[in-house]
């Protein structure tokens, strides 16, 4: 066997064994210091945490708010970029995984020259080359490439994640809207009824029944409940407006929830208790994390391989012949190769600081993680500890609007009997007013809290 052939032998096999040797570090996943579930109680069956996070068009039970979200995760304009963010990412790793390959050139020529003499010489060639292909012993390009799809992936959850939260969005400024409804409502009821005892006031004072200072009381109480209603009105037409603006598009009425909508428009399956911490890993954004930690520990090893030798493989082959149909006859051949190691001696340091920078990024990688990780279980901790109370908290307030129904209806009658003063009859006007309002708040608050969960626990 010539040198030739032991030459490319040993090419081969060094092509074949590029990539062998990996300088990346582990990068297993943190363990910060948390509880192992969210609520002191047995932990339950797989099953049951799997039931934990929901796809978002069956977690809403309203027609009405599954089409305004879907129209929202259409037309937003946010969303779109962050689609378009998943696709620059994506082609980007594309490029780097193309390194890997071998990049080949075809180039065919045609020459004629005149020399001093007078003669004129032509030559004619078709040339095949390989240009600098890096045989990847420390895995340099490997670890660009891992790099380059951690960031791709970490992309795509973050996509996701974008998606989850316009959907919280969206859904919130639907139930915000209901909410403004029913307050409108409710505003307009007091108005009705203080114009009704601003009325009999005047009655009773044109009468003598009543003083003055009694009308005058009447006369307030109507105008701010009239200022309260025009306060109200405004405040739904705010948040129809958001959420169109999250919609990406004028709504329809037809899509909007009415004044009388005070069903739930969510379905959440009761969640058992000593609920597992490991439903967290379902959030897009700790995915997120841990793909940029990912691509952190191949950003170090690609420092760590740049400071060791490169060897690079330059080859051509081709034939050439003065003239065009001799071409492709016997004799005409040639070829090349050309391979080059780089060998770094002497950079000022420049490599050394590059994986020390690298180090330092990765470091900071995994505490950002392991801050994403505990800021996760916190919000789903605090609306885990929302949801305990709220059943209670509903029924009270329930029992508080009903007594105090019965209140106004006992003032009103004790009024125009003169068994009570005006203030008693003002003053019940207003707490049933406040615990309506509150009450509408809750329902608000608990449809919320729905939502909240849907997102802290990662559905889709």
């Amino acid at each position: 066997m010539n040198k030739q052939h032991l030459t490319l032998t040993a090419l081969t096999a060094a092509l074949l064994l590029g990539g062998c040797a990996s300088l990346v570090p582990a990068t297993d996943k943190p363990t910060p210091p948390l509880r192992e579930d969210f609520r002191a109680a047995a932990t339950p069956s797989p099953a049951t945490a799997a039931d934990a996070a929901h796809e978002w068009d069956a977690f809403f039970t309203d027609a009405r708010l599954r089409q305004v979200v879907g129209i929202a995760l259409a037309q937003n304009r946010s969303l779109r970029a962050s689609a378009a963010a998943v696709e620059r990412v994506r082609a980007q790793y594309r490029i780097t995984q193309a390194d890997r390959i071998p990049d080949a050139n075809a180039s065919a020529s045609a020459t004629r020259a005149q020399a001093a003499g007078g003669s004129t010489t032509s030559s004619y060639a078709v040339n095949l080359g390989l240009a600098s292909y890096e045989i990847d012993f420390f895995n340099h390009l490997g670890s660009l490439e891992g790099a380059a799809m951690a960031r791709y992936l970490a992309q795509q959850e973050t996509q996701r994640s974008a998606r989850l939260s316009l959907v919280a969005e969206a859904s919130n400024a639907w139930l915000t809207l209901a909410a403004e409804q029913q307050r409108l409502t409710l505003a307009r009821q007091l108005r009705d009824s203080q114009q009704r005892t601003l009325a009999l006031t005047t009655q009773r004072h044109q009468l003598g029944a009543a003083s003055g200072l009694e009308l005058a009381r009447a006369q307030t109480a109507h105008e701010a409940a009239r200022g309260e209603a025009a306060r109200a009105q405004t405040a739904v037409a705010q948040a129809r407006l958001q959420l169109e603006l999250l919609a990406g598009q004028p709504l329809p009425d037809s899509l909007l929830p009415a004044a009388q909508d005070l069903a739930p428009v969510t379905a959440l399956p009761a969640l058992p208790p000593g609920l597992p911490a490991d439903v967290l890993l379902q959030r897009p954004d700790l995915r997120a994390a841990e793909q940029a930690l990912q691509a952190a520990a191949f950003d170090v090893g690609a420092a760590r391989a740049a400071r060791f030798p490169r060897l690079t493989l330059t080859a051509s082959a081709g034939t050439r012949s003065p003239e065009l149909d001799g071409l492709f006859q016997s004799g005409t051949g040639f070829w090349s190769l050309v391979p080059q190691l780089d060998l770094p001696l002497f950079d000022g340091g420049a490599r050394a600081a590059q994986v020390d920078a690298n180090e330092a990024s990765r470091r900071q990688a995994l505490a950002s993680y392991e801050a994403a990780l505990q800021s996760a279980f916190r919000e789903v901790a605090d609306a885990l500890a929302v949801r305990d109370s709220l059943a209670e908290r509903l029924q009270a307030q329930q029992a508080q609007v009903a007594a105090a129904e019965l209140a106004l209806r006992l003032a009103e009658q004790s009024y125009r009997l003169g068994g009570s003063s005006q203030l008693d009859l003002l003053d019940a006007q207003r707490t049933l007013a406040t615990a309506q309002q509150a009450l509408v708040t809750l329902r608000q608050t608990e449809q919320a809290n729905r939502v909240t969960l849907l997102r802290v626990l990662g559905g889709r």
